[in-house]
């Protein structure tokens, strides 16, 4: 800009003879802040685009993502790739534009003027304010639902990513199935059977698990060749493998079979994640740091304890029972039920009460007698089944003497029934019970011996309460650091603005590059010292954390502190 262009201001002597610039100079902060505005538009969109190509690598580098959808992910990153880029580019632009007026001396003649030093800065700082406050917006509100689009489209593509574990030699894991194959190709699939993708597998080997995320193996499959097909429902990505001429082994029954057609039960590959507090608006952050009952991590840490407590709270339904010497027992969803009397119960063990040498059993269908048997031992065991209420398994190992009511003649007792429940009484649902009112119920878990086997139930109570408090505490430390890191965020974009025009004005004869490179270092200091305090408040150092995030701002500021003290003082 040159001084002959009108300031819409009034030049007024003082009395010492100088003048002073009065009013608002209108023109001179459009004009600056129009090249502000100008050059931080350039630099952000060249910073943004490389920034989001590079997020694409490592999707694109896992076949995560195809060549279909890269296009679409490029764009979804750049909009949180911004929250990296405008502090650099407001840094760069604020230099580049305010060392030019300072090498042209128009500074010099702004302050010869009359004008002060924070007239001067003024639209720098307005801007910088407007760029505070839509940083804060974004990182708040938009941001978050861009990485979890993101997060879906890197995911949603089971075919996709069953190739790409494939291709890397790696198992697929689809609920309680895990799929190894030497190799993979998708083809066309049949119409009219509702399969939106079919991929067929050389070199199969299966594992089915006792339950989701467990450890057990239930059953072993291997094939020459296998089907899977992929179907779309509202839960999620379904896949369905059908495996020709298999061999399946059940280790739990020492069992080896050969089928030309093994077809597993169903699994969903592909549901959703998890979405924590990266990919949460501020107002879902607070929302899940006042429950974090919603967090899927505190729901899995807490299922093991919901498991003993329901087992005991099963036992205590029974103990009545128990106390009259006769349990009655039923099957849910069936006419069937088992009454066991003349029987004392210790630790779970059954036994025949004093005076007697057996206990007697009965089965009832319909309110009919059909089985009976006498047994000197057996036990009653509390089982919980993952996503299932605890119930009790009936164990008669040694039954004598049974038989069939219906014909007269002698019968088999089944050495073991499962899915009971007692008769007339309804145990309390501890799934539906808070984690707070979980963890002080564990914590007053019975120390007396009792009709439960309660040491066996005891023994794994310290690590489950120790875990289940952990998850809790994480839940609401991750959602305080990333509060925290997106306020520190928004504050630092004014410093690094107001940083690179001071340094620009103090260093006017130095290189334009020499000086945003003064300004570029603590600029990525304070990256580094948010990021490295967020880590540090989500493992549970909050305060520690706090001061390090905070410190990366405190250092913008103090070197633009001394850079201001350096140009008043000149």
């Amino acid at each position: 800009m040159h001084m002959d262009q009108p300031l819409e201001s009034t030049a007024t002597p003082a009395p010492d003879g100088e003048l002073r610039l009065t009013g608002i100079p209108w023109t001179l902060w459009r004009h600056v802040a129009w090249e502000l505005l100008r050059v931080f538009a350039v630099t952000t969109s060249v910073i943004v685009t490389v920034i989001a190509f590079g997020a694409a690598a490592k999707p694109l580098a896992d076949n995560s993502i195809g060549a279909n959808t890269i296009f679409k992910y490029v764009t979804l990153a750049m909009v949180p790739m911004l929250q990296f880029a405008m502090p650099f580019a407001a840094g760069f632009a604020s230099t580049l534009v305010m060392h030019r007026f300072a090498t042209d001396n128009e500074v010099v003649a702004m302050s010869a003027c009359g004008m002060g030093y924070r007239r001067v800065f003024a639209p720098v700082a307005i801007l910088g304010g407007t760029l505070c406050v839509v940083m804060l917006v974004l990182v708040a509100f938009v941001v978050p639902h861009f990485w979890t689009r993101m997060k879906e489209l890197a995911t949603a593509d089971a075919t996709q990513v069953l190739i790409a574990a494939v291709g890397r030699g790696e198992a697929v894991v689809a609920d309680k199935m895990m799929i190894y194959a030497d190799a993979a190709r998708e083809v066309e699939p049949p119409a009219g059977l509702g399969i939106k993708r079919r991929l067929l597998l050389t070199g199969v080997a299966a594992i089915e698990l006792d339950q989701a995320g467990g450890s057990s193996i239930a059953t072993e499959f291997t094939a020459e060749d296998a089907a899977v097909d992929i179907h779309e429902t509202p839960r999620g990505m379904v896949a369905k493998i059908s495996l020709m001429n298999a061999t399946v082994v059940r280790p739990s029954e020492g069992a080896i079979v050969t089928l030309p057609l093994a077809e597993p039960e169903a699994s969903s590959l592909y549901s959703g994640f998890e979405r924590g507090p990266k990919f949460l608006a501020v107002q879902e952050i607070f929302a899940l740091r006042g429950d974090v009952d919603r967090s899927e991590t505190v729901n899995n840490a807490k299922r093991p304890l919901v498991a003993v407590l329901g087992e005991l709270e099963l036992w205590r339904c029974v103990e009545p029972a128990v106390a009259r010497g006769t349990i009655e027992l039923s099957e849910p969803g069936t006419a069937r039920a088992f009454r066991i009397s003349q029987v004392t119960v210790k630790g779970g063990e059954l036994r025949p009460a004093p005076g007697h040498e057996d206990f007697l059993l009965l089965e009832t269908a319909n309110g009919k007698e059909i089985r009976s048997a006498h047994a000197s031992a057996g036990t009653l065991r509390a089982v919980s089944e993952s996503g299932f209420e605890p119930r009790f398994a009936l164990i008669i190992p040694g039954s004598t003497q049974t038989k069939d009511l219906v014909t007269g003649l002698p019968g088999r007792w089944a050495p073991r029934i499962d899915d009971l429940l007692p008769i007339g009484c309804t145990p309390k649902d501890w799934s539906a019970v808070s984690s707070v009112e979980v963890l002080r119920a564990a914590r007053e878990f019975p120390t007396a011996d009792g009709i439960a086997p309660l040491p066996a139930m005891r023994a794994q109570l310290p690590r489950q309460l120790a875990k289940l408090q952990l998850m809790r505490d994480d839940v609401v430390w991750e959602c305080d650091s990333h509060v925290a890191n997106r306020l520190a965020q928004s504050a630092s974009i004014v410093l690094v603005l107001l940083l690179g025009a001071a340094l620009a004005v103090a260093m006017k004869r130095a290189m334009p590059l020499t000086v945003y490179l003064l300004a570029f270092i603590p600029a990525v200091t304070n990256i580094f010292m948010v990021s490295g305090g967020q880590l540090l408040m989500s493992d549970g150092k909050v305060l520690v954390g706090s001061v390090v995030m905070w410190g990366g701002n405190f250092l913008l500021f103090s070197v633009l502190f001394l850079t201001w003290r350096r140009i008043v003082r000149n």
